[in-house]
């Protein structure tokens, strides 16, 4: 944020934006922090309540971390991509071949979308004998109980939790409600919470990797997902910043040349309508 406004990218479109943004976070934190004799609402502060102890980064940490922001951006982004067929099978695509469904046909449409959601729910479940209400919600529960404890979590749980959760947050990303930011970070999470036994890596760094990594890849803002990501970590952050942005970095890249090629991929022939599939 000091980059930006230093040198005034943007120009006064970013001053105009910046300053009241500013302005109504300053305002509003006084409901939570109190004013005068009115006592502030109690609220979650934007942190993890336990993470594993970071130390200082050493080779091992980025030899893994930079694939393993790869492989998890990469994860991200098909779930963010299901989340669009999804849309289009729901709600109709205006671009696309096929009629948009009637409203009776996109309610049974939703309604078959949300048993899938069940399904995977179940299904992981049924896979690793644990609660279905960790891959359900937004994710932020399960992040807090991984981070405190990962050991307490077989890796073929994590990935029956990343496989389950990519799939179920796709198809609510595209027809029930689902938030776009949390589920992936817990994804992110859990895949290196996965890799964390990996010679060379650990717990501390490859959590950190994750979580950073998985923010960068869906909402396409690195520093923000940094700076995301350093909260979660509270007093950690210090030592796993190097690793935060280089991972950051890493998964942004890999998430923007992966949306472009599947923009290449499917892209109609001669730039009219998309052909119609067979």
């Amino acid at each position: 944020m000091m980059m930006i406004e230093a040198a005034g990218l943007g120009g006064p479109r970013l001053i105009a934006l910046v300053l009241p943004c500013l302005l109504a976070s300053g305002v509003g934190a006084l409901v939570f922090t109190g004013f005068g004799h009115w006592t502030g609402l109690s609220i979650g502060a934007l942190s993890l309540p336990r993470v594993p102890e970071s130390g200082v980064p050493d080779p091992g940490d980025f030899l893994w971390g930079v694939p393993l922001a790869v492989v998890i951006a990469v994860v991200c982004v098909a779930g963010q991509a299901l989340g669009r067929r999804v849309k289009a099978f729901t709600t109709g695509d205006p671009d696309g071949p096929r009629p948009v469904p009637t409203a009776r046909r996109t309610a049974v449409r939703t309604v078959l979308c949300a048993i899938a959601v069940g399904a995977c729910l179940a299904a992981y479940a049924l896979l690793t004998g644990r609660s279905p209400e960790e891959a359900a919600l937004s994710g932020q529960a399960t992040l807090g109980a991984l981070a405190a404890d990962p050991a307490a979590w077989p890796i073929g749980a994590l990935l029956a939790l990343v496989l389950c959760k990519t799939v179920g947050w796709g198809i609510a990303l595209g027809s029930l409600r689902g938030g776009p930011i949390f589920p992936a970070i817990l994804i992110g999470a859990a895949l290196g919470a996965a890799c964390a036994p990996l010679p060379g890596l650990g717990t501390a760094p490859a959590l950190a990797a994750g979580l950073a990594a998985s923010g960068a890849a869906v909402t396409r803002l690195p520093v923000t997902s940094t700076v995301l990501a350093a909260a979660l970590l509270g007093g950690q952050a210090a030592d796993a910043m190097p690793l935060l942005i280089v991972t950051a970095v890493t998964a942004f890249v890999t998430g923007e040349l992966v949306r472009g090629r599947s923009r290449r991929v499917h892209a109609p022939p001669g730039g009219g309508r998309p052909a119609p599939a067979d």
